[in-house]
């Protein structure tokens, strides 16, 4: 993986020479310095309690290292999301995300797909996802097709397997089960979709 690494100095040394006898200026303009790391081809695993939750590739990615540290995917992103036993569950992709390590939350926006092996589609424009509570959630207008079904809705939550979602002020003709707008028809690996990479094993 190509990794070259820039930091952001010529604007701080050009202002610093208009205010070098000023010492508080300089270390203020210092303080801004923003450090960016740029990779191709990336391949990254998130885990959690030992567990690999999910695989994520992408063309390229910039990770800025600013009072807020995150990860930036302007070129598209694709993550293939397993259950315990390292079983493909769902894909979800975008033209853009960023990440953002300390709160371990995922943006994503810009023909955002997500897809199951239940046959289940869902399209939005943007879509967050909490690593650490396993949550996918939405206030946009969400569109998702099913087998049986085609649902429009402002507001969405779901699990990261998506065996349960909810849609609010849902627009449809079709039945959902249960009550309001709750799936709970359990995943199935239905063949229709591929991971990106294989999964790796989880750590015993």
């Amino acid at each position: 993986m190509m990794r070259p690494f820039h930091i952001v100095l010529l604007g701080v040394l050009l202002a610093a020479a208009g205010c070098e006898n000023n010492p508080q200026e300089i270390d203020a303009l210092s303080r801004k310095v923003t450090e960016v790391e740029e990779g191709r081809n990336i391949r990254a695993i998130f885990s959690q309690a030992g567990n690999r939750k999910a695989y994520l590739t992408a063309p390229f990615m910039r990770r800025v290292k600013a009072d807020t540290l995150y990860a930036e995917f302007p070129q598209s992103i694709h993550v293939d999301f397993y259950n315990e036993q390292q079983q493909l569950q769902n894909v979800v992709t975008a033209r853009y995300a960023r990440y953002f390590e300390s709160l371990a939350k995922v943006f994503l926006r810009d023909s955002v797909v997500v897809y199951n092996t239940s046959g289940d589609t869902l399209r939005c424009k943007t879509l967050w996802w909490n690593q650490n509570e396993e949550l996918f959630y939405t206030s946009d207008t969400v569109l998702i097709h099913t087998l049986t079904q085609q649902l429009r809705g402002t507001g969405f939550r779901a699990k990261s397997d998506f065996s349960k979602y909810t849609i609010d002020n849902t627009v449809g003709t079709v039945v959902m089960p249960g009550d309001g707008a709750d799936s709970t028809a359990p995943a199935a690996d239905s063949g229709t979709i591929r991971p990106s990479a294989p999964p790796v094993p989880a750590r015993q």
